[in-house]
């Protein structure tokens, strides 16, 4: 399995990541917060399934790009795939002929540019080749991680959260996972705003790795821009599990 998180920024500096969207073997993406950014317009028109964490702008803001750049360019319309409450919100919220115009019923109801498919917790589905579950995490939305997994592979994306539990118990059974990339977006000093808006700081992301077997990848991902250099140097203090920091542009391979 072929995984790379998209840059959000010119260039490919990991320290400027305002957004969200992570690829699995060209095909499938995770969150779109970047995907209608990425060039050339070929490697989207590959894009199949956009599976949604949830709706957070960072995580969908390019969200309707992408649907824009891929009219009419691709034999059928992406599927985008998320919790029935992520999914409300796009309709309402989105696709609206406010803020963007109603793609679920242009150029007709019956031939709209895009499907949408509600996934439950803990149901996985079959997205080609790929096998995804989605799991609840804690953050202040409704917010799903997912565990990916290829037959011979699996990988897992654990963001937005704060300290969480039942993901963890999903991912301890599951014998071919790889990598785990989880978020990490504010330094110690800001472990109290952590708390309060569902994310991890280095301290509560140490503790989270103790419920991880120690054979497992780990990527630390979204660390907001302002504290990257504090947020990397307190993890890398962590000394139970090797920390890697995400790169952009990066394959990563398990």
């Amino acid at each position: 399995m072929k995984i790379e998180l998209l840059p959000s920024t010119v260039g490919c500096s990991g320290s400027g990541q305002y957004g969200t969207t992570i690829l699995i073997d060209e095909i499938i993406a995770v969150d779109a917060g970047t995907l209608g950014l990425m060039r050339p317009l070929e490697r989207q028109e590959r894009i199949e399934h956009v599976v949604l964490t949830h709706a957070h702008i960072d995580h969908i803001a390019s969200l309707p790009v992408f649907l824009d750049n891929m009219s009419g360019r691709m034999p059928s319309v992406p599927t985008v795939h998320a919790g029935t409450e992520t999914l409300d919100i796009l309709k309402r919220h989105i696709f609206n002929d406010q803020i963007w115009p109603d793609f679920l019923r242009l150029p007709t109801p019956q031939q709209p540019l895009l499907k949408l498919n509600a996934l439950q917790p803990e149901t996985a589905v079959s997205l080609a080749h790929v096998t995804m579950t989605p799991v609840p995490l804690h953050h202040t939305t409704p917010v799903l991680g997912y565990v990916a997994d290829d037959g011979q592979s699996a990988a897992a994306f654990v963001f937005d959260t704060g300290p969480t539990e039942r993901i963890w118990e999903r991912l301890a059974d599951c014998t071919r996972l790889r990598i785990v990339f989880l978020e990490c977006s504010f330094p110690d000093r800001q472990r109290a705003l952590a708390e309060a808006s569902g994310h991890l700081c280095p301290e509560l992301f140490a503790q989270e790795l103790k419920k991880l077997r120690p054979d497992v990848r780990v990527i630390a991902c979204h660390l907001k821009p302002p504290f990257f250099d504090e947020i990397c140097c307190e993890l890398s203090r962590i000394d139970s599990h090797p920390v890697e920091i995400a790169r952009p542009g990066q394959p990563y391979r398990c």
